[in-house]
């Protein structure tokens, strides 16, 4: 039987919804996504803000997909930040400020459905298991770099969200010693050095530093996915900023590697669609860096689930349940 769910991906600068149609059976679990809608989201747009476009583009997705609320069976929503998932309330967000938010009770109240929240990276995470590159692996660690760095982590087959609801905060290891400063007040951080924005902003500096560089390259708008066309077409500082950004998320996962001993470790987020860019640096950086006695056989990789990643990662939130 084929199951209707809205699905609704929260991210750090946009609102993604579509719907999934899942069908499950003893041998495998088929899903397709319909409808998709996006929406930009202001960093101080607040609840409301989140509420509004929510509303407007739950609406889009159910008229672009030609399907009624009466036929829906489940919302999944994925929640940027800490989330409490046997409640589904969005606990606190850094990059927006948004806390102690009953998202759940309010969406299953709107519309009449059973709902089920989680942070984001972690549905993430299970999705890649369910529908992705990891089917079959029951011990991975799932990366998430985007406008912050996030991480989810399955350990025997399940998501291990930790004692306090913090496993896997790869966004904050410090990978450089007094580095840039990060949102969580510390220096250093991964987020605060390779995430989209660090990536841009280091980008930037190479060119003040260097008027060879700077009158070499002219960019409309300095972002990490512009910087990332740059690199393809030969800017030798775009491609330096990449090699130094595979650097520190090689030194990351090599940590991280050597606490988890995980079969995988897999890149998603709008970064990871440059995963060519960085990805020989990060892998020999892991290579020198990661215990090779136990970790020689850990392959990273780019996620099997592309830009909609939260989306399957919504969905699968509620095939779980």
């Amino acid at each position: 039987m084929v199951k209707n769910i809205l699905v609704i991906d929260i991210g750090g600068s946009k609102i993604l919804t579509a719907l999934a149609s899942v069908e499950i059976s003893k041998t495998k679990v088929m899903d397709s996504l319909r409808g998709i809608q996006k929406q930009t989201l202001a960093p101080a747009c607040g609840i409301d803000g989140v509420r509004k476009t929510i509303t407007e583009l739950v609406q889009q997705t159910l008229n672009a997909a030609r399907c009624d609320l009466a036929n829906c069976h489940a919302i999944g929503v994925t929640i940027p930040g800490v989330a409490d998932a046997k409640t589904g309330r969005w606990v606190y967000a850094p990059f927006s400020g948004i806390r102690d938010y009953p998202i759940g009770d309010e969406l299953r109240h709107r519309y009449g459905l059973p709902v089920f929240a989680e942070n984001d990276v972690n549905a993430c995470a299970w999705a890649e298991k369910i529908f992705g590159v990891c089917q079959g692996v029951n011990d991975f660690l799932w990366i998430t770099i985007s406008n912050g760095i996030g991480g989810g982590l399955v350990l025997n087959g399940r998501i291990h969200p930790g004692a306090f609801a913090g496993a896997a905060e790869m966004g904050h290891i410090v990978v450089v010693e007094g580095g840039q400063l990060c949102g969580c007040t510390h220096r250093g951080c991964l987020e605060a050095e390779a995430a989209g924005p660090a990536i841009a902003k280091r980008f930037t500096r190479m060119l003040e530093a260097n008027r060879q560089l700077r009158e070499s390259c002219s960019l409309p708008e300095v972002t990490a996915q512009t910087i990332a066309e740059a690199a393809r077409n030969g800017n030798p500082a775009a491609i330096e900023t990449f090699r130094t950004t595979g650097h520190l998320l090689g030194r990351a996962a090599a940590f991280a590697a050597n606490i988890v001993n995980p079969e995988k470790i897999i890149f998603g987020g709008g970064v990871s669609q440059a995963f060519e860019l960085f990805a020989d640096e990060m892998k020999k950086t892991f290579t020198e860096q990661a215990f090779q006695s136990v970790n020689s056989k850990v392959t990273l990789e780019r996620t099997g689930l592309g830009y909609e990643a939260g989306l399957y990662g919504a969905a699968s939130l509620a095939v779980d349940a």
